[in-house]
């Protein structure tokens, strides 16, 4: 009788790296690591200090039913439940948009214009906060009190989560609600979004870790990518808002939504850049 084969963690980091690189998943080697460390609870550099040592059965079955769901294409953080956005861990589902590194330069100029305010205790809204990852990341970096909205009740119960694992649960109240052009902006000192920018052709030529998984409400208006941006220029414009608005924008929307303030004769606003120098950051006022 052949003898069953043990599988150490090397041979299972090779070969789960081979099998994520023939589905094109980027950074195979590393989803590889990442998955083993998670399955086995220890941190990736116990791996190689570990290379020789076999998995138990229990060990190797976790792997797999982990290996699985990524070559699915289930994004990685769905599957580990955590995520790391400006030097945090968050916690995330697929309840809510997986928070992005490009989205960490509204946060810069956040903390940077709140910092700046001859305001105690400035009063700020993020509208859409999904996991919470923006409006925690400047209640940590800022003295303020953060009003955080979202219409879906598990991706607010999830942000509070992550708010109490921060310890910011006294600088941030997060609600139920939906944002509309009825809604009063006049109580903030300051607002800040990122909101769904996606128009519905290009949603469809997202790739399916994306498409398949994240929520569509988070990635697109189901109109032009525009809605909210008209909805938040109609209300600054109707009630003479002169608090900082700060709102992300998608890769190379710079013209349309410039043409879109220009049309609601919103002339005081700056585009800033991301890490790659693509147009990310409107900010108004």
């Amino acid at each position: 009788m052949a003898q069953k084969k043990n599988w150490t963690i090397l041979d299972i980091i090779k070969v789960s790296e081979q099998a994520l690189k023939e589905k094109n998943i980027t950074n195979a080697r590393l989803n590889a690591e990442l998955l083993l460390a998670y399955t086995l609870n220890t941190e990736r550099i116990n791996l190689y200090l570990d290379f020789d040592k076999p998995l138990s059965e229990p060990e190797l079955s976790r792997f797999k039913t982990l290996l699985k769901r990524r070559l699915a294409n289930e994004p990685l953080q769905y599957i580990l439940g955590t995520t790391e956005f400006y030097g945090l861990k968050f916690d995330v589902n697929n309840c809510v948009l997986i928070p992005r590194q490009e989205t960490e330069i509204l946060v810069e100029h956040a903390i940077d214009v709140i910092k700046q305010m001859n305001i105690t205790m400035p009063r700020v809204l993020e509208i859409g906060t999904g996991s919470g990852c923006i409006s925690v990341s400047i209640a940590k970096n800022c003295e303020c009190s953060i009003i955080a909205i979202d219409n879906s009740a598990p991706a607010v119960r999830l942000a509070s989560e992550n708010a109490k694992s921060h310890n910011v649960c006294n600088k941030i109240n997060f609600e139920l609600l939906e944002f509309s052009k009825n809604f009063d902006l006049s109580a903030y000192d300051i607002i800040i979004s990122n909101p769904p920018y996606i128009p519905p052709a290009e949603y469809e030529l997202l790739p399916d870790e994306i498409k398949n998984y994240e929520p569509k409400s988070a990635l697109t208006d189901g109109i032009d990518g525009y809605f909210f941006y008209r909805n938040i220029f109609s209300i600054i414009d109707e009630n003479k808002i002169t608090a900082p608005v700060l709102l992300e924008i998608g890769d190379g929307k710079r013209q349309n939504v410039e043409n879109i303030l220009l049309s609601f004769c919103i002339a005081k606003y700056n585009f800033y850049k991301d890490y790659i120098d693509m147009d990310r950051v409107l900010k108004i006022n």
